[in-house]
């Protein structure tokens, strides 16, 4: 049976899609359940709602979506060699996640993308309120207290996505088209959002933001002149000056950290958080050089991970035998995938980051969101996680969408120049 008509076929299923995306943009900061409703419905929506067939012939010109779906074929493929099937599999769902990618490069309209990050920011800012309010003692809120003042998930997952709204809005302050009202208040929300990632405990989100800070002034000083470039290092750097002085959990939580690092190196203390990152590498580099080629298959290496510490590194033991993954994603991949994985996993972000965008903004959410993931990484397996990783498949299926745009027909209503940080 032939496909319907372009304008039929793309109108009705492409706005249900759009507005699925933008729940699922407000979603994300603040309550997990819509998470897996909206991602279901949109993989559902994708493959049976029909337009399949043009779908997948935009995809042929979609590299990001051709590395994304390289990936999580070799996380299937391991199965047949992992020694923990069932773990495998249980993993597996949190990886089908990603394929939210394909489903907005091929069918979100640009309205919807627009509207998208616009929720996403607002709702980011209603959990930076919650946040303030735990923080006050004025708001109990799921297992947050005014030590961890993380109201909707983990603080790991949380500052993660704090850094990301931040660097993404201040993208569209440097980058984006728009007067000075605007711009002033996007400036106010960037400098909200980092006051709340301020007193998160989540020292990985933090470290990838100033990373990703580093990353996106370099990107944006190309061209500038020096007197620009001064300008804004100045602000930025009184911002962050002012971030660490009024926020004494942030001072507190990098001393812990600078001690825990000399104590791991110096003192061969392992019972830190820090410290037992270390151990678990250790462990890790372990299993990376009996399996280098392709691992131990998904969810193999928690097993080989524990005979080890039985057997080989029996003084990391008590320290790390508890560990559920390695709290590193790269060598949560080299272990699981060996280098196969590490390069599948290292194409995704050479697509995402140098691909072809015909505006400076959106090459710059490029920029950003890889590099805070990729610095994000470090200190936890983020695949793993569902509001992460959802987040990252958001972003890159927004940001990678304009790389279609381009090759399909004029009256396709996807086509569009429109910004991807653009306002609502």
């Amino acid at each position: 049976m032939p496909d319907k008509p372009l304008e039929t076929e793309y109108s009705r299923l492409d706005t249900i899609i759009g507005w699925l995306t933008v729940v699922l943009a407000f979603s994300l900061p603040l309550y997990r359940p819509w998470v897996t409703l909206a991602t279901s419905l949109l993989l559902a929506l994708w493959l049976l709602g029909g337009g399949l067939r043009s779908r997948w012939a935009e995809l042929r010109h979609h590299r990001l979506s051709q590395a994304v779906l390289v990936f999580v074929a070799l996380n299937v493929l391991s199965l047949v060699w992992t020694s923990d099937l069932h773990a495998g599999l249980r993993y597996l769902t949190k990886f089908r996640y990603l394929l939210i990618i394909p489903v907005l490069a091929t069918a979100l309209q640009p309205v919807f993308r627009r509207r998208a990050m616009t929720t996403f920011l607002v709702a980011t800012l209603v959990s930076v309120i919650l946040s303030f309010a735990v923080l006050a003692g004025m708001l109990e809120f799921g297992g947050s207290h005014p030590g961890n003042p993380s109201p909707t998930m983990a603080h790991l997952d949380y500052s993660l996505v704090l850094a990301l709204a931040a660097l993404l809005t201040l993208t569209r302050v440097l980058f984006g088209d728009m007067d000075l009202k605007g711009r002033l208040a996007y400036l106010g929300a960037f400098l909200f959002v980092v006051a709340g990632l301020a007193i998160n405990i989540g020292r990985s989100g933090q470290l990838a933001f100033l990373g990703g800070l580093i990353l996106l002034l370099a990107y944006w000083a190309r061209g500038r002149s020096p007197r620009a470039i001064a300008s804004v290092l100045a602000a930025v750097i009184v911002t962050l000056a002012l971030a660490w002085w009024a926020s004494p959990s942030f001072q507190s939580r990098i001393a812990a950290g600078r001690d825990e690092v000399e104590s791991t190196f110096t003192k061969d203390r392992y019972d830190t958080s820090f410290g037992g990152r270390v151990a678990a590498m250790k462990v890790a580099g372990e299993i990376f050089s009996q399996h280098p080629l392709l691992g131990t298959g998904v969810g193999g290496n928690i097993p080989v991970f524990r005979h080890l510490l039985d057997t080989v590194f029996q003084d990391l033991k008590p320290s790390i035998y508890w560990y559920r993954h390695f709290h590193n994603q790269y060598a949560q991949v080299a272990t699981e995938l060996g280098l196969v994985g590490l390069v599948a996993l290292a194409w995704i972000f050479w697509e995402l980051m140098r691909g072809r965008y015909e505006r400076r903004e959106i090459a710059a959410a490029a920029l950003v969101l890889g590099s805070v993931y990729m610095l994000g990484f470090f200190g936890e397996p983020y695949l793993r996680k569902q509001v992460p990783v959802v987040t990252f498949a958001l972003f890159a299926g927004l940001i990678s969408a304009f790389q279609l745009d381009g090759r399909r027909p004029e009256n396709d209503p996807r086509k569009s120049t429109a910004n991807v940080v653009g306002e609502a």
